[in-house]
Protein backbone atom coordinates (compact mmCIF):
# COMPACT_ATOMS: atom_id res chain seq x y z
CA UNK A 1 0.00 0.00 0.00
CA UNK A 2 2.74 2.44 0.97
CA UNK A 3 4.71 1.75 -2.19
CA UNK A 4 1.66 2.24 -4.44
CA UNK A 5 0.91 5.58 -2.76
CA UNK A 6 4.53 6.73 -3.15
CA UNK A 7 4.76 5.62 -6.78
CA UNK A 8 1.36 7.19 -7.54
CA UNK A 9 2.36 10.58 -6.13
CA UNK A 10 5.76 10.41 -7.78
CA UNK A 11 4.15 9.58 -11.13
CA UNK A 12 1.65 12.40 -10.70
CA UNK A 13 4.39 14.95 -10.04
CA UNK A 14 6.48 13.75 -12.98
CA UNK A 15 3.56 13.69 -15.41
CA UNK A 16 2.41 17.17 -14.36
CA UNK A 17 5.92 18.48 -15.10
CA UNK A 18 6.07 16.65 -18.42
CA UNK A 19 2.62 17.84 -19.53
CA UNK A 20 3.42 21.45 -18.61
CA UNK A 21 6.70 21.35 -20.55
CA UNK A 22 5.16 19.74 -23.64
CA UNK A 23 2.05 21.93 -23.70
CA UNK A 24 3.74 25.27 -22.96
CA UNK A 25 7.42 25.11 -23.80
CA UNK A 26 8.75 22.41 -26.10
CA UNK A 27 5.64 21.18 -27.97
CA UNK A 28 5.80 17.66 -29.46
CA UNK A 29 7.69 18.70 -32.58
CA UNK A 30 9.53 21.99 -33.17
CA UNK A 31 10.48 23.30 -36.60
CA UNK A 32 12.98 26.17 -36.65
CA UNK A 33 12.49 28.33 -39.73
CA UNK A 34 14.90 30.67 -41.52
CA UNK A 35 15.11 33.97 -39.65
CA UNK A 36 13.37 36.11 -42.29
CA UNK A 37 10.48 33.74 -43.10
CA UNK A 38 8.01 34.42 -40.26
CA UNK A 39 5.52 36.37 -42.37
CA UNK A 40 6.25 34.95 -45.82
CA UNK A 41 3.51 33.38 -47.91
CA UNK A 42 5.36 30.07 -47.99
CA UNK A 43 5.29 29.95 -44.18
CA UNK A 44 1.52 30.47 -44.12
CA UNK A 45 1.14 27.69 -46.67
CA UNK A 46 3.40 25.44 -44.61
CA UNK A 47 1.33 26.10 -41.47
CA UNK A 48 -1.89 25.26 -43.32
CA UNK A 49 -0.32 22.08 -44.70
CA UNK A 50 0.87 20.96 -41.25
CA UNK A 51 -2.51 21.63 -39.61
CA UNK A 52 -4.26 19.49 -42.23
CA UNK A 53 -1.85 16.58 -41.81
CA UNK A 54 -3.40 13.46 -40.15
CA UNK A 55 -2.05 12.99 -36.64
CA UNK A 56 -1.34 16.71 -36.09
CA UNK A 57 -3.53 18.28 -33.40
CA UNK A 58 -2.27 21.87 -33.71
CA UNK A 59 0.50 24.03 -35.15
CA UNK A 60 1.42 27.60 -34.16
CA UNK A 61 4.27 29.93 -35.04
CA UNK A 62 6.17 32.03 -32.50
CA UNK A 63 9.46 33.72 -31.62
CA UNK A 64 11.25 33.76 -28.28
CA UNK A 65 13.85 36.01 -26.70
CA UNK A 66 15.25 36.83 -23.26
CA UNK A 67 14.53 40.21 -21.66
CA UNK A 68 14.78 41.88 -18.26
CA UNK A 69 11.48 43.22 -16.94
CA UNK A 70 11.19 46.01 -14.38
CA UNK A 71 7.86 46.95 -12.84
CA UNK A 72 6.58 49.17 -10.01
CA UNK A 73 8.59 47.16 -7.46
CA UNK A 74 11.83 48.19 -9.29
CA UNK A 75 12.99 44.60 -8.98
CA UNK A 76 14.48 43.20 -12.23
CA UNK A 77 13.07 39.85 -13.34
CA UNK A 78 14.44 37.71 -16.19
CA UNK A 79 11.65 36.81 -18.61
CA UNK A 80 11.50 34.40 -21.52
CA UNK A 81 9.32 36.47 -23.85
CA UNK A 82 7.31 34.72 -26.56
CA UNK A 83 5.51 36.55 -29.35
CA UNK A 84 2.61 34.77 -31.03
CA UNK A 85 -0.06 35.84 -33.51
CA UNK A 86 -3.29 37.11 -31.97
CA UNK A 87 -5.98 34.45 -31.99
CA UNK A 88 -3.55 31.65 -31.12
CA UNK A 89 -6.14 30.35 -28.65
CA UNK A 90 -8.02 28.96 -31.67
CA UNK A 91 -4.93 27.37 -33.22
CA UNK A 92 -3.73 25.81 -29.93
CA UNK A 93 -6.44 25.71 -27.25
CA UNK A 94 -4.42 23.22 -25.16
CA UNK A 95 -1.71 25.84 -24.63
CA UNK A 96 -4.28 28.27 -23.22
CA UNK A 97 -5.73 25.56 -20.96
CA UNK A 98 -2.25 24.64 -19.69
CA UNK A 99 -1.74 28.31 -18.76
CA UNK A 100 -4.97 28.30 -16.79
CA UNK A 101 -6.57 30.98 -18.99
CA UNK A 102 -10.11 30.95 -20.43
CA UNK A 103 -10.02 29.22 -23.82
CA UNK A 104 -12.38 31.82 -25.33
CA UNK A 105 -10.19 34.78 -24.27
CA UNK A 106 -7.99 36.60 -26.78
CA UNK A 107 -4.48 35.15 -26.59
CA UNK A 108 -2.08 36.79 -26.68
CA UNK A 109 -3.21 40.38 -26.17
CA UNK A 110 -1.77 42.75 -28.77
CA UNK A 111 -1.63 45.73 -26.38
CA UNK A 112 -0.30 44.07 -23.21
CA UNK A 113 1.95 41.34 -21.87
CA UNK A 114 0.57 38.19 -20.26
CA UNK A 115 2.85 37.20 -17.36
CA UNK A 116 2.98 34.30 -14.95
CA UNK A 117 1.54 34.90 -11.50
CA UNK A 118 4.91 34.70 -9.74
CA UNK A 119 6.59 37.06 -12.21
CA UNK A 120 3.78 39.61 -11.86
CA UNK A 121 4.06 39.47 -8.07
CA UNK A 122 7.83 39.98 -8.17
CA UNK A 123 7.39 42.95 -10.51
CA UNK A 124 4.59 44.31 -8.35
CA UNK A 125 2.57 44.86 -11.51
CA UNK A 126 -1.21 44.75 -11.41
CA UNK A 127 -3.19 44.56 -14.64
CA UNK A 128 -2.89 47.81 -16.57
CA UNK A 129 0.34 49.03 -14.94
CA UNK A 130 3.39 49.78 -17.05
CA UNK A 131 6.34 47.37 -17.29
CA UNK A 132 9.68 48.22 -18.89
CA UNK A 133 11.33 45.48 -20.94
CA UNK A 134 15.06 45.71 -21.66
CA UNK A 135 17.23 43.43 -23.72
CA UNK A 136 19.95 43.07 -26.34
CA UNK A 137 19.36 42.94 -30.07
CA UNK A 138 21.75 41.79 -32.79
CA UNK A 139 21.35 42.55 -36.49
CA UNK A 140 23.71 42.45 -39.46
CA UNK A 141 23.32 46.19 -40.11
CA UNK A 142 23.53 47.56 -36.55
CA UNK A 143 25.42 44.79 -34.77
CA UNK A 144 24.73 44.38 -31.06
CA UNK A 145 22.46 47.08 -29.65
CA UNK A 146 20.29 47.52 -26.60
CA UNK A 147 16.52 47.81 -26.68
CA UNK A 148 13.97 49.15 -24.26
CA UNK A 149 10.19 49.22 -24.49
CA UNK A 150 7.23 49.85 -22.23
CA UNK A 151 4.11 47.73 -22.26
CA UNK A 152 1.15 47.43 -19.94
CA UNK A 153 0.59 44.33 -17.82
CA UNK A 154 -2.29 42.14 -18.91
CA UNK A 155 -3.96 39.17 -17.21
CA UNK A 156 -1.73 36.67 -15.42
CA UNK A 157 -1.56 32.94 -16.02
CA UNK A 158 -1.08 30.12 -13.51
CA UNK A 159 0.33 26.95 -15.07
CA UNK A 160 1.34 25.25 -11.81
CA UNK A 161 4.94 24.98 -13.05
CA UNK A 162 7.07 27.45 -11.11
CA UNK A 163 9.69 28.07 -13.82
CA UNK A 164 7.00 29.18 -16.26
CA UNK A 165 4.95 31.14 -13.74
CA UNK A 166 8.02 33.05 -12.55
CA UNK A 167 9.87 33.61 -15.81
CA UNK A 168 7.66 33.59 -18.90
CA UNK A 169 5.58 36.15 -20.74
CA UNK A 170 3.50 36.33 -23.94
CA UNK A 171 2.99 39.25 -26.31
CA UNK A 172 1.20 39.61 -29.62
CA UNK A 173 2.83 39.26 -33.02
CA UNK A 174 3.90 41.46 -34.69
CA UNK A 175 5.50 42.90 -31.58
CA UNK A 176 4.63 46.41 -30.50
CA UNK A 177 6.94 49.34 -31.09
CA UNK A 178 10.35 48.84 -29.50
CA UNK A 179 9.91 45.10 -28.93
CA UNK A 180 10.55 44.09 -32.55
CA UNK A 181 14.28 44.62 -31.99
CA UNK A 182 14.28 42.05 -29.18
CA UNK A 183 13.09 39.36 -31.60
CA UNK A 184 15.32 40.40 -34.49
CA UNK A 185 18.02 37.83 -33.70
CA UNK A 186 15.63 34.93 -32.96
CA UNK A 187 14.40 32.53 -35.60
CA UNK A 188 10.69 31.81 -35.90
CA UNK A 189 9.60 28.39 -34.67
CA UNK A 190 6.56 26.32 -35.52
CA UNK A 191 5.36 24.36 -32.51
CA UNK A 192 3.40 21.22 -33.39
CA UNK A 193 1.31 19.08 -31.08
CA UNK A 194 0.38 15.56 -32.11
CA UNK A 195 -2.72 13.53 -31.42
CA UNK A 196 -0.36 10.97 -29.85
CA UNK A 197 2.90 12.40 -28.57
CA UNK A 198 4.55 8.97 -28.65
CA UNK A 199 4.26 8.96 -32.47
CA UNK A 200 6.87 11.72 -32.61
CA UNK A 201 9.49 9.67 -34.50
CA UNK A 202 7.13 8.51 -37.25
CA UNK A 203 5.40 11.89 -37.50
CA UNK A 204 8.76 13.64 -37.52
CA UNK A 205 9.76 11.74 -40.64
CA UNK A 206 6.45 12.57 -42.33
CA UNK A 207 6.78 16.24 -41.42
CA UNK A 208 10.36 16.36 -42.75
CA UNK A 209 9.14 15.19 -46.12
CA UNK A 210 6.57 17.99 -46.16
CA UNK A 211 9.17 20.72 -45.51
CA UNK A 212 10.14 22.74 -48.61
CA UNK A 213 13.92 22.46 -48.55
CA UNK A 214 16.78 21.83 -46.14
CA UNK A 215 16.77 25.21 -44.37
CA UNK A 216 14.45 23.90 -41.65
CA UNK A 217 15.58 22.25 -38.41
CA UNK A 218 13.18 19.70 -36.85
CA UNK A 219 13.42 18.56 -33.21
CA UNK A 220 11.10 16.17 -31.36
CA UNK A 221 10.17 16.53 -27.70
CA UNK A 222 12.41 13.61 -26.70
CA UNK A 223 15.46 15.30 -28.21
CA UNK A 224 14.59 18.81 -27.02
CA UNK A 225 14.07 17.69 -23.39
CA UNK A 226 16.63 14.89 -23.37
CA UNK A 227 18.43 16.05 -20.20
CA UNK A 228 15.34 16.72 -18.08
CA UNK A 229 13.38 13.65 -19.14
CA UNK A 230 16.51 11.53 -18.78
CA UNK A 231 16.79 12.70 -15.16
CA UNK A 232 13.12 11.77 -14.55
CA UNK A 233 13.71 8.34 -16.07
CA UNK A 234 16.74 7.82 -13.84
CA UNK A 235 14.68 8.89 -10.82
CA UNK A 236 11.94 6.37 -11.66
CA UNK A 237 14.52 3.60 -12.24
CA UNK A 238 16.15 4.24 -8.86
CA UNK A 239 12.73 4.22 -7.19
CA UNK A 240 11.90 0.83 -8.72
CA UNK A 241 15.32 -0.41 -7.60
CA UNK A 242 14.50 0.70 -4.05
CA UNK A 243 11.19 -1.16 -4.33
CA UNK A 244 13.15 -4.30 -5.22
CA UNK A 245 15.44 -3.81 -2.22
CA UNK A 246 12.42 -3.39 0.07
CA UNK A 247 11.01 -6.71 -1.11
CA UNK A 248 14.40 -8.35 -0.57
CA UNK A 249 14.08 -7.36 3.09
CA UNK A 250 10.52 -8.73 3.10
CA UNK A 251 11.76 -11.99 1.60
CA UNK A 252 14.44 -12.36 4.29
CA UNK A 253 11.86 -11.76 7.05
CA UNK A 254 9.45 -14.31 5.57
CA UNK A 255 12.30 -16.80 5.11
CA UNK A 256 13.34 -16.66 8.75
CA UNK A 257 9.71 -16.68 9.94
CA UNK A 258 8.97 -19.88 8.02
CA UNK A 259 12.24 -21.46 9.13
CA UNK A 260 11.17 -20.83 12.73
CA UNK A 261 7.70 -22.28 11.99
CA UNK A 262 9.26 -25.42 10.48
CA UNK A 263 11.52 -25.85 13.51
CA UNK A 264 8.53 -25.59 15.84
CA UNK A 265 6.56 -28.17 13.86
CA UNK A 266 9.30 -30.80 13.61
CA UNK A 267 7.12 -33.31 15.48
CA UNK A 268 4.22 -32.87 13.05
CA UNK A 269 6.61 -33.12 10.09
CA UNK A 270 8.11 -36.35 11.47
CA UNK A 271 4.63 -37.82 11.99
CA UNK A 272 3.64 -37.00 8.38
CA UNK A 273 6.84 -38.61 7.12
CA UNK A 274 6.17 -41.73 9.23
CA UNK A 275 2.72 -41.95 7.59
CA UNK A 276 4.31 -41.89 4.13
CA UNK A 277 4.51 -38.20 3.15
CA UNK A 278 7.60 -37.33 1.12
CA UNK A 279 9.84 -34.31 1.64
CA UNK A 280 8.37 -32.79 -1.53
CA UNK A 281 4.81 -33.14 -0.23
CA UNK A 282 5.67 -31.36 3.00
CA UNK A 283 7.67 -28.66 1.21
CA UNK A 284 4.63 -27.87 -0.89
CA UNK A 285 2.64 -27.18 2.30
CA UNK A 286 5.07 -24.48 3.44
CA UNK A 287 5.63 -23.17 -0.09
CA UNK A 288 1.85 -22.78 -0.46
CA UNK A 289 1.77 -20.86 2.82
CA UNK A 290 4.43 -18.46 1.53
CA UNK A 291 2.62 -17.88 -1.77
CA UNK A 292 -0.65 -17.37 0.13
CA UNK A 293 1.02 -14.71 2.32
CA UNK A 294 2.24 -12.90 -0.79
CA UNK A 295 -1.04 -13.25 -2.70
CA UNK A 296 -3.29 -12.07 0.15
CA UNK A 297 -0.86 -9.26 1.02
CA UNK A 298 -0.70 -8.17 -2.64
CA UNK A 299 -4.48 -8.13 -3.07
CA UNK A 300 -5.14 -6.27 0.19
CA UNK A 301 -2.22 -3.90 -0.40
CA UNK A 302 -3.30 -3.15 -4.00
CA UNK A 303 -6.88 -2.45 -2.94
CA UNK A 304 -5.80 -0.25 -0.02
CA UNK A 305 -3.07 1.50 -2.03
CA UNK A 306 -5.32 2.34 -4.99
CA UNK A 307 -8.10 3.51 -2.64
CA UNK A 308 -5.78 5.76 -0.63
CA UNK A 309 -4.03 7.13 -3.72
CA UNK A 310 -7.30 7.88 -5.53
CA UNK A 311 -8.63 9.77 -2.50
CA UNK A 312 -5.32 11.19 -1.27
CA UNK A 313 -6.27 14.87 -1.49
CA UNK A 314 -9.57 14.26 0.32
CA UNK A 315 -7.68 12.36 3.04
CA UNK A 316 -5.14 15.18 3.41
CA UNK A 317 -7.94 17.75 3.60
CA UNK A 318 -9.60 15.66 6.31
CA UNK A 319 -6.35 15.49 8.30
CA UNK A 320 -5.91 19.26 7.94
CA UNK A 321 -9.48 19.88 9.14
CA UNK A 322 -8.94 17.55 12.09
CA UNK A 323 -5.71 19.36 13.04
CA UNK A 324 -7.47 22.72 12.80
CA UNK A 325 -10.36 21.44 14.92
CA UNK A 326 -7.92 20.09 17.49
CA UNK A 327 -6.16 23.45 17.59
CA UNK A 328 -9.48 25.26 18.15
CA UNK A 329 -10.28 22.83 20.97
CA UNK A 330 -6.95 23.49 22.68
CA UNK A 331 -7.46 27.22 22.21
CA UNK A 332 -10.80 26.97 23.97
CA UNK A 333 -8.90 25.46 26.89
CA UNK A 334 -6.44 28.35 26.80
CA UNK A 335 -3.59 26.08 25.64
CA UNK A 336 -2.75 27.54 22.27
CA UNK A 337 -3.55 29.70 19.26
CA UNK A 338 -5.88 28.47 16.52
CA UNK A 339 -4.37 30.68 13.82
CA UNK A 340 -2.15 29.39 11.02
CA UNK A 341 -2.29 27.15 7.97
CA UNK A 342 -2.95 23.51 8.86
CA UNK A 343 -2.66 22.10 5.34
CA UNK A 344 0.02 19.39 5.10
CA UNK A 345 1.04 20.69 1.65
CA UNK A 346 0.54 24.40 2.21
CA UNK A 347 1.12 26.68 -0.82
CA UNK A 348 3.35 28.72 1.52
CA UNK A 349 5.94 25.92 1.30
CA UNK A 350 4.93 23.86 -1.75
CA UNK A 351 4.09 25.19 -5.22
CA UNK A 352 1.00 23.00 -5.57
CA UNK A 353 -2.68 23.46 -4.79
CA UNK A 354 -3.23 19.73 -4.51
CA UNK A 355 -1.06 16.62 -4.68
CA UNK A 356 -1.03 15.29 -8.26
CA UNK A 357 -1.63 11.55 -8.50
CA UNK A 358 -1.15 9.20 -11.44
CA UNK A 359 -1.63 5.46 -10.86
CA UNK A 360 0.17 3.35 -13.45
CA UNK A 361 -1.35 -0.11 -13.89
CA UNK A 362 2.00 -1.54 -14.98
CA UNK A 363 3.77 -0.29 -11.85
CA UNK A 364 0.97 -1.57 -9.57
CA UNK A 365 1.21 -5.01 -11.19
CA UNK A 366 5.01 -4.92 -10.84
CA UNK A 367 4.75 -4.19 -7.10
CA UNK A 368 2.15 -6.94 -6.63
CA UNK A 369 4.27 -9.47 -8.55
CA UNK A 370 7.32 -8.53 -6.46
CA UNK A 371 5.30 -9.09 -3.27
CA UNK A 372 4.14 -12.54 -4.40
CA UNK A 373 7.52 -13.56 -5.81
CA UNK A 374 9.53 -12.45 -2.77
CA UNK A 375 7.38 -14.36 -0.27
CA UNK A 376 6.97 -17.38 -2.54
CA UNK A 377 10.67 -17.79 -3.28
CA UNK A 378 11.61 -17.29 0.37
CA UNK A 379 9.05 -19.96 1.37
CA UNK A 380 10.49 -22.44 -1.13
CA UNK A 381 14.01 -21.81 0.21
CA UNK A 382 12.87 -22.07 3.85
CA UNK A 383 11.06 -25.39 3.21
CA UNK A 384 14.39 -27.06 2.44
CA UNK A 385 14.75 -27.53 6.19
CA UNK A 386 11.99 -30.14 6.05
CA UNK A 387 14.57 -32.77 5.10
CA UNK A 388 16.31 -32.23 8.47
CA UNK A 389 13.38 -33.82 10.37
CA UNK A 390 13.98 -37.60 10.71
CA UNK A 391 10.95 -39.57 11.96
CA UNK A 392 13.04 -42.14 13.88
CA UNK A 393 14.87 -39.57 15.99
CA UNK A 394 11.85 -37.38 16.67
CA UNK A 395 9.41 -40.19 17.54
CA UNK A 396 12.01 -41.93 19.72
CA UNK A 397 12.30 -38.83 21.87
CA UNK A 398 8.52 -38.58 22.06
Amino acid sequence: MALIVVIGVMGGLQNSYINSILEISSFHVRIELPRDSATSKSTEELLASLRSMPGVASAVIFRECQVIAVGPSARPVAITLRSMPSGSQKADPELVRALGLPVDSEFPNQESIILGKEAAEQLGAAEGEEIRLMGISQTEDEGVTTMSAEISAGPVFVSGYYDFDSGMGFVGQPASSGLEKAFAASSPVIGIKLANRFDDYAMGERIKKALPGDAYSLTTWREYNRGFFGALRTEKTIMLLLVSLIFMVVAINVYHSLRRTIAMKHTDIATLKALGASNGDIRRIFASEGFAIGLVGAIVGMAAGITVTSNLNAILDGISSALKGLSIFFQSLGLGNAGGDYRLFSPAYFYINKVPVDISLGEVIFIACMAIASTGISAVLASSRVSESKPFEVLRNE
